[in-house]
């Protein structure tokens, strides 16, 4: 579980607002890209969930149903395009399954896996709700915990040592919210830093069967996709850094 931090009097009163259904869609947004996970553990969101299911027959009838490409990036895409003149305040975009700490598993050979929810220890799910009643925020406009970082020139990758991995892995309880961004590469003065870079051949494997590049070609295939599509300079060191799960917080005005 989550190590636990206590609940402040306006967090409380926001998400007493946000349960009782007095917050208004217009105000706060939950978007959640769902396959075929349960997503009851979010029913008290109800009021301001809105639910886009790629899952065929199995979706339930008050979704959205999407055709199964892109993974959640179409999904949050898909909504801020359909929605762009009326998005919410303030937007919660995450996966559908149940947070929880960490990122617990890997794919076996079989591509199976058994995941974390991909919460940051430290976090709740219910602090990117709040964000915008938090005072002296760090980004007023978004909240995104960047939990993995990666190194396009030599295809390595590296986690936030606070980004629990297995069930061994043990990180201090905080005693505040984390910051949305770590400490810099080799810091030895925090807790709160980088893993040493390495390389994961299952992901160059992936990604190769995903977007149909011979595995030699891959680092090519992505930094042309950067320049074709994203179309920004790329970061002088050449890594990118993201968060893990792709759940994130963001204003209409960001």
């Amino acid at each position: 579980t989550v190590a636990a931090l206590p609940v402040e009097p306006w967090a409380e009163q926001q998400l007493e607002r946000i349960t009782k259904g007095q917050v208004p869609k217009d105000e706060l947004e939950i978007v959640m890209a769902q396959y075929h996970e349960d997503i009851s553990w979010s029913d008290i969101y109800k009021q301001v969930r809105t639910v886009y299911c790629k899952g065929g027959d199995q979706c339930a009838e008050n979704t959205t149903k999407l055709p199964n490409v892109g993974r959640e990036a179409h999904t949050f895409l898909y909504h801020i395009v359909e929605n762009y003149d009326r998005l919410a305040a303030w937007t919660v975009f995450t996966q559908a399954g149940k947070p929880s700490e960490g990122y617990i598993g890997k794919f076996g050979h079989d591509n199976s896996a058994n995941f974390g929810g991909h919460l940051l220890t430290g976090v709740k799910f219910e602090d990117y709700l709040v964000h915008p009643q938090r005072p002296h925020p760090e980004d007023p406009e978004a909240l995104f915990f960047v939990t993995s970082a990666f190194h396009l020139p030599t295809m390595s990758h590296a986690l936030r040592t606070t980004f629990r991995v297995n069930e061994e892995h043990r990180v201090p309880d905080p005693t505040r919210l984390p910051t949305m961004c770590p400490a810099r590469f080799g810091a030895q003065d925090t807790i709160d830093s980088w893993t040493p870079r390495h390389k994961l051949p299952w992901l160059q494997r992936f990604l190769s069967w995903k977007c149909r590049f011979p595995e030699t070609a891959v680092r090519e295939g992505l930094i042309d996709f950067w320049d074709q599509f994203v179309q920004r300079q790329r970061p002088p060191d050449g890594t990118l850094y993201f968060a893990q799960g792709a759940r994130f917080g963001v204003s209409r005005d960001r």
